[in-house]
């Protein structure tokens, strides 16, 4: 990416003949397309839902004619359009608004779904406390994956919250990358953050290490060190600094919201977090953490990845340090952090961009898939102990 001419032109690994933007010497606007992934045009489930089709959705959800609502999403799914992803659209939607008490009308928007989606939809559906939840979570006869998203609406339902209005501030701003010299569109994200006025610091492995040595000793530097991709890296040192020095970890890979300094100003006096409320898969992500130091939920969740290193009950980043491992924590664990749902982390906080390297071994997915790893194996192992 030039930053410097009249035009900025920018083309990403595999998707470049579709992707390319021109703008005129204007950073902010040129980061928040970047931010953009390329537009879907449907899956082998179906084409994907229109404008038009959002519009009415949304008309006949406002307007509470579930019964209209469901007829209409069965005549899209009859022409064609893949329509199981919509009630948990609209879910994230009336969760991110505050509207929960319009969701029961949702019940009957369980039939477009599929596979173990529509028991999971109204498990959720049936008792907002997440109580609903734990007996799918624990039936030996449902799908793992079923049990899993589960698992994380429950983890999300006991821990749903709104932004805070006030409170001391988080600290600092921080983000790491391994290498000393980054990408020019993660470095531009990093000028984002540092945009919006709050104090924000860099991490490189070295300066990670040498945190973690003064911090931590030198043996739990030398771990860090000698893990065998960046993101683990990364997963492990960022709960090291949020429990030694609190603050607000965001990914490198993301754009602040136009909330996000307002929240790092007033987060300060908890833990928070956010949760993917917009799909099934309802997990806990890890790539955007707030809160004081030493809070407990840092200091376990820190714990229990340390105890995946040494032990290795599970196979997989996603589920040794990732979200899968901090929704597994956080459905076993009495501890306290704050889950925003999806709709007001994207829209007010924290949203993530597309990248070059995320075509290349330095995405883990990449690199798993690369090595003939999946999730489900990895599932499997975390769900054994579940009874």
């Amino acid at each position: 990416m030039k930053t410097g001419g009249v035009l900025y032109k920018t083309a990403l690994g595999s998707v470049a003949a579709r992707q390319k933007w021109l703008i005129r010497g204007d950073m902010p606007r040129a980061l928040r397309l970047l931010s953009r992934k390329p537009g879907k045009k449907g899956s082998a489930l179906g084409k994907a839902l229109k404008f038009q089709h959002w519009h009415k959705i949304r008309r006949l959800f406002s307007k509470r004619k579930g019964a209209d609502l469901t007829a209409f999403l069965h005549t899209l799914g009859g022409r064609g359009f893949d329509v199981a992803g919509a009630p948990f659209r609209l879910l994230d939607e009336a969760l991110s608004s505050g509207a929960v008490a319009d969701l029961q009308q949702m019940t009957a928007l369980a039939e477009v779904t599929r596979g173990g989606q529509p028991r999971l939809l109204r498990a959720v559906l049936s008792d907002l406390s997440g109580a609903a939840l734990d007996d799918l979570v624990r039936d030996t006869d449902a799908h793992p994956m079923t049990r899993f998203e589960a698992m994380g609406w429950q983890v999300f339902l006991r821990r749903r919250g709104a932004l805070p209005e006030t409170g001391p501030a988080v600290g600092e701003v921080f983000q790491f990358w391994d290498d000393p010299t980054p990408p020019a569109e993660i470095t531009a994200g990093h000028k984002a953050w540092r945009s919006l006025g709050l104090p924000v610091a860099w991490y490189s492995e070295e300066d990670a290490a040498d945190y973690v040595t003064q911090h931590f000793g030198a043996d739990a530097a030398a771990q860090l060190r000698g893990l065998w991709h960046p993101a683990l890296k990364s997963d492990l040192f960022r709960l090291y600094r949020l429990v030694q020095d609190g603050g607000l970890y965001a990914d490198a890979d993301s754009l602040p919201g136009p909330g996000a300094a307002d929240f790092a100003r007033h987060a300060g006096g908890g833990a928070w977090g956010a949760a993917m409320t917009h799909v099934p898969k309802c997990v806990a992500i890890n790539g955007f953490l707030a809160g004081s130091a030493g809070a407990p939920v840092f200091a376990g969740f820190l714990e229990h990845v340390l105890r995946n290193l040494a032990e290795r009950p599970v196979e997989g980043i996603f589920w040794l340090s990732g979200p899968g491992a901090l929704t597994h924590y956080l459905w076993g664990a009495d501890v306290s952090i704050t889950l925003l749902p999806r709709g007001v982390q994207k829209e007010a906080l924290f949203s993530q961009f597309d990248a070059p390297y995320k075509h290349t071994e330095r995405n883990w997915r990449v690199f798993e898939h690369g090595r003939g790893m999946g999730k489900a194996d990895g599932l499997a192992q975390l769900l054994r102990d579940v009874i």
